[in-house]
């Protein structure tokens, strides 16, 4: 395949949500939500309406939320 179409596909995957694998959270919304995530932080991947919600979701779950107040209260020391 080519960079368009593994996009369109992951898109395709996450824009039915909640998750991968409907209202179930799998271990697989862990690897793809935090590669998309990372990917549109960075810019390495394209700005869609798919991904960002997805991402939304991702951030909004509670153990999303406790990481990053983790991660701010390391980047504070």
């Amino acid at each position: 395949g080519d960079f368009d179409t593994v996009m369109n596909t992951v898109a395709k995957a996450v824009e039915k949500g909640p998750w991968l694998l409907g209202e179930q959270f799998t271990a697989a919304d862990v690897v793809i939500g935090a590669n998309i995530r990372w990917g549109t932080m960075f810019k390495l991947l394209p700005e869609r309406p798919e991904f960002s919600a997805y991402a939304a979701r991702i951030a909004a779950r509670p153990a999303a939320k406790r990481a990053e107040d983790k991660d701010k209260g390391m980047a504070q020391k």
